[in-house]
């Protein structure tokens, strides 16, 4: 039986203090910001409904699966924990069990899909899970300046951001709050237990909750609601959803990727998959859409992306996809490889035996083969490596190839500019070992903006 949405807002999303906000955020009070003890007897598992599915909201931007409600609620009730987000918050610190059960939510796998990159992408991100909207510039920095400077963790930073929601940001918030209280209760089916279960169920519940609104009908979204759940135990259709991290040409110059992405696309049984889909990227998300080229395979984007390279080639959802799309340059508009996808399946190396005895030597730049100054990357049985280019041979021993894959910043003696470079693994269609190295150029010289994401492989 279908339960009736909850009319209550729970004190957790009410409270206005500093966070999410429709205005530029204020410096925290200093009382807000000290820790206060967490006093009284455990509350029993039921009275955590409401924390445990704002912390679903908040650092998985879905509402809580029927297994794993009553498995937090019980480990929040055995640990004594406090009933708001703005307890768990002001006690982070000096609470073993608090940092403990917030910190396994903050760690796990689908909470680091959705919040890989740099701390202003994790701040804007945090926005869109719990407000369905962008974070204001002022916003971002604010809240990412706290994880920069190590005054608060990731975790500690969500929290506060979801216990200061105010206005319009409060009464979505509180709208997603009722929709996911409600969709929880109505997996009251085994099969709808057991569909609500995986990367691509979860995208879809996100989905779904990422289009209520501050006047959104909760009555009338109950409806949207059981169609979904119904949906998800069966039926021809299914949701595939491939995860990324995404470069972008003008990011930083850390080799470590600048926001999450995600490419998504509708199955068919044993229709061929993908004819049409969506990939979302950008610290500042958009989205285009895109369709299957029916001769090469590869997808075709809609604007603004101009042209793309996938690696596999021609794959749906490849493990590293290169976009290209049109930047104004002192010369005049060209189209440059402004993003780089790279699948969260992909094995980030960090040590330079990891690349022994492998050559690279397909170089891409601007969704076109070719131009590179060097003409391969290779690494000896010791992680040494050799790299060839038109004004001699560079050499490099397999210790500074490991400062390298860990983010030293490299000059490049031909232009002035600096390099960086990640280097992965993945595993083919053959289940054999493929290699690629994304390669950053520094986006100043001059003071112009020119950087350049490319991608070296083996095929």
């Amino acid at each position: 039986m279908k339960k009736t949405l909850a009319s209550s807002l729970t004190l957790a999303v009410l409270l206005a203090a500093c966070g999410g906000s429709d205005t530029t955020s204020n410096t925290p009070k200093s009382a807000a910001m000290g820790a206060r003890s967490v006093q009284g007897a455990s509350a029993a598992p039921e009275q955590y409904t409401e924390l445990v599915q704002s912390m679903y909201l908040g650092f998985f931007g879905r509402p809580a699966d029927a297994p794993g409600l009553p498995f937090w609620r019980k480990n929040f009730s055995n640990a004594s924990l406090p009933l708001t987000t703005l307890e768990l918050s002001l006690n982070y610190t000096g609470n073993a069990d608090i940092r403990r059960i917030v910190d396994a939510f903050a760690d796990s796998t689908e909470s680091q899909d959705l919040y890989t990159g740099n701390n202003n992408s994790f701040v804007n991100a945090v926005y869109l899970n719990a407000f369905n909207r962008n974070a204001e510039a002022a916003g971002r920095e604010f809240w990412a300046g706290f994880i920069d400077r190590k005054e608060l963790t990731r975790a500690q930073v969500l929290l506060r951001i979801l216990q200061g929601a105010q206005n319009s940001d409060a009464a979505v918030l509180g709208k997603k709050l009722q929709a996911a209280l409600y969709f929880t209760a109505a997996l009251d089916q085994e099969q709808e237990i057991v569909a609500y279960d995986g990367r691509s169920a979860n995208q879809g519940a996100r989905d779904l909750l990422a289009t209520i609104t501050d006047s959104t009908d909760m009555a009338a979204f109950q409806k949207q609601i059981d169609d979904f759940i119904v949906a998800l135990g069966g039926g021809a259709e299914q949701l595939v959803v491939k995860r990324y991290a995404g470069f972008h040409y003008l990011q930083d110059m850390s080799n470590a990727p600048a926001y999450p992405a995600y490419s998504s696309y509708v199955s068919f049984g044993v229709a061929p998959p993908g004819a049409n889909g969506k990939t979302v990227y950008g610290e500042i998300p958009q989205t285009v859409t895109w369709t299957r080229d029916p001769n090469t395979r590869a997808p075709v984007y809609s604007a603004p992306v101009l042209s793309n390279a996938g690696l596999p080639a021609g794959s749906v959802t490849p493990e590293v996809a290169m976009l290209c799309t049109a930047v104004a340059t002192p010369n005049g508009d060209v189209t440059k490889s402004t993003d780089v996808l790279v699948a969260r399946s992909a094995r980030q190396l960090s040590n330079a035996s990891q690349l022994a005895g492998q050559t690279l030597s397909i170089y891409r730049e601007n969704c076109a083969t070719g131009g590179s100054n060097v003409t391969r990357f290779s690494f000896d049985a010791s992680g040494n490596g050799s790299f060839p280019s038109s004004s001699g041979l560079l050499t490099f021993d397999a210790a500074a190839v490991t400062s390298v894959l860990n983010g030293q910043v490299l000059p490049d003696l031909s232009t002035g500019k600096w390099l960086s470079f990640t280097a992965y693994s993945y595993v083919r269609a053959d289940d054999s070992t493929g290699y690629f190295v994304v390669q950053h150029l520094g986006n100043r010289k001059s003071g112009v903006s020119d950087g350049v994401l490319a991608i070296w492989s083996q095929e």
